[in-house]
């Protein structure tokens, strides 16, 4: 049951990342170019910010994770033993 846990926590993570970054795609493409800015206007560090917006996916399956694991972690050590 834990890894089904895991597994909601994780995809329930990638897909508000995704949906975030959803958002910022659609505010670019709709002439408001934010994460294009920042390369211009910050130089290297702009772009790194807009690279870890193009990794929030990936982010969000890492903290659906530990939330997921703090949340249930009396359950998870109470079922272990």
């Amino acid at each position: 049951m834990k890894y089904i846990y895991y597994g909601f926590g994780g995809f329930i993570g990638f897909v508000c990342g995704v949906l975030i970054n959803l958002i910022f795609y659609g505010v670019e493409k709709s002439g408001h170019p934010i994460l294009t800015n920042l390369g211009r206007n910050y130089g290297l560090f702009g772009r790194y910010l807009a690279e870890l917006v193009n990794a929030l996916p990936i982010f969000g399956v890492a903290l659906g994770l530990i939330m997921v694991k703090i949340m249930f972690q009396k359950e998870f050590d109470s079922r272990d033993k």
